[in-house]
Parts: structure tokens; sequence; C-alpha cells
């Protein structure tokens, strides 16, 4: 029964799909990354889906449990790099992705290759290529999203799972205003800069050198078929195809019963007001863990990156 249901889950995540041989890609030139502030870490690539090239930050000892930490829209690895190192001093093994179309991965240059469907397949490649097992999980908005699904199809794969503004949209919720009106901005702004993206969403003010390295993946427009993407392909619809998965999905999340635990900011962003409060509601894992809200705006990591590493050290620690 369980290979069935693992084959439908992801049998499904290849419909309308090309193959990765069709798929034209773009690397970032490398010299975009030259001198980033605070971004010491070395680079390491993996191929996934046949050709498509993934790049991770791998720091910690190889036997050590392993944390994976996953971004969403619209940064990349970068926005973890005050939590690395906090996590690695205490004994653990810090997997730290960039999704396809962001960071220094490949960058599709088709958006309509940039499916939640497709993101959700390769992340899940990802897991299986580096051969991650009992991974304690944070991530955060799209790498959420996408997250989640594996986690309710593969709950096996994860020991601990930690969320911040992450969820299964199934088209049934009530949509405000102000989220059409990013998804009509991602498609019509003429610079969409990650950079500016990112100092909006925080309580912090980012330096211009923080703000330069959240823009150094997309050195133009054809680099940001991805970043544009994301904000059009959360499912607001019940019959959209990518809402019905997460109807079925999110039904599996309801058996979760390993630690659970939400870390949501204080912003009174209308899409993801009460969300923490559903998913500690639905998943079993959830019951009597010590969620948080701290202040802070969405980009938590930004704001929070301290108190998360500390949050996250005492939950990943826990014998529960």
């Amino acid at each position: 029964m369980r290979a069935l249901l693992i084959s439908l889950i992801f049998v499904s995540f290849y419909i309308n799909t090309l193959d990765a041989q069709k798929i034209k890609v773009l690397k970032t030139p490398n010299k975009q990354f030259e001198n980033l502030f605070e971004y010491p870490f070395n680079e390491n690539y993996v191929v996934i889906d046949n050709e498509l090239v993934m790049h991770y930050l791998d720091e910690g000892g190889k036997n050590k449990p392993v944390v994976l930490l996953v971004h969403g829209e619209p940064n990349w690895s970068y926005v973890y790099r005050n939590m690395i190192a906090g996590l690695v001093e205490k004994g653990y093994r810090v997997i730290v992705p960039d999704l396809i179309g962001f960071g220094k991965s490949d960058k599709p240059i088709n958006k309509k290759h940039h499916t939640y469907t497709n993101h959700t397949k390769w992340l899940k490649s990802f897991i299986d290529e580096l051969n991650l097992k009992n991974i304690n999980c944070y991530a955060h908005d799209w790498g959420a999203m996408i997250s989640l699904r594996i986690i309710a199809a593969e709950p096996n794969l994860f020991s601990k799972v930690a969320i911040s503004y992450g969820f299964l949209f199934t088209g049934e919720e009530k949509v405000p205003e102000s989220f059409y009106g990013w998804q009509k901005f991602s498609q019509t702004d003429s610079a969409f800069s990650a950079g500016t993206i990112m100092n909006w969403g925080s309580y912090t003010d980012l330096s211009s050198e923080v703000q330069k390295a959240y823009n150094a993946p997309f050195p133009s427009e054809k680099y940001k078929a991805g970043v544009r993407q994301f904000p059009v392909i959360v499912p607001v619809k019940e019959d959209d195809y990518e809402a019905i998965v997460n109807k079925k999905l999110r039904q599996k999340l309801k058996l979760f019963n390993k630690p659970f635990l939400t870390i949501w900011g204080n912003t009174k962003d209308e899409m993801w007001l009460g969300k923490d409060e559903v998913l500690q509601n639905e998943i079993p894992g959830a019951k009597n863990q010590n969620h948080q809200r701290l202040k802070s705006n969405h980009f938590i990591q930004e704001d929070k990156a301290t108190e998360i590493v500390e949050i996250l050290l005492k939950f990943f620690s826990n014998k529960n």
C-alpha cells in the first residue's frame, strides 16, 4: 500500500513535465558571487533529474546528524548565512541547497518548467542523490511548501521538522487582495529585485552589501524565470491540479507524528495569519511543542537568525 501511494504521488509529479534533457538552462557567472558579504562557504554540486546541476552548502562533519535548511522566494542559500555556524558548532552537518532557478543552481529559462510539481521532484531528487536520512529539517516560505509535500509522502526520511511560513494550500483558503497584488507585481515589475524585496519583507534594514548578495544570482532578466514564477504557482483555486495534489498530501500530513514545530513572525500578512495554528491543529507531531511567534517580518532569518538557531538546537536535541 505504501509503495502504491508513493508511486501515485511521485508519478503525478511527472505529469506534463518535459524531460530534463529538453530544459534549457543558464548558469549564473561565477563572478557574480565573488567577495559576497558574510558568505565564506565552499561550493558543492550534484546532478539531479539526469542533467540539472544543483548547488548546495555542506558544512560540518559528514557523520554528524543532518540539518537540512531550505530557502524560499526570492532568496537562496545566502539567507541562512548567519545560522549555519551555530548549528555546526553544536555537532550538526548542515546542508543548504539552492533550489533550481536560484542561487548557484541551474536556472531553466522557460517559466513553464517552474511548476510546483517540478520543484518538488527536484528537491526530492536532491535528497535522494545525497542519500539523506533521519533529516532534521527547517524550511521557510516556498522551501517549506515544497518540503511539506515530501514530508507528507515520505515521512520516514525525516526525524524532526520545523517550518516558517509554509503551508499546503488547497484552493479552499481565502486569498487576500494583497497576495493577488504580489502575484501581479512579480509579473509586471520591470526590475523585480530580490534584494529590494528582501529588504521590504524584513524589519531589519538590510545593507547594500546584503541586498547585492541577494541580487547576485540574477544579473539580468533572462535569469529570473524561477524567481518571477514562484508567486503565481501558489494554488488558489480548488480545481488547480497542484491544489488537488496538495489536498491529498494534506491528508497524509495529518498522519505525521514526529516532532513538528512552527516558527512564525508577528507580521500581519493576511495570507499567512493563522496558518501556523492550522498546522498545529492538523499535525499530530505538533501537539505539545513549543511553537514560536517572534517579533519578525516575513523574512525571519534576517530578523531573528540567532533566536531561530537557539530554538532549533533545543528542538532538534530534545528526546521527545
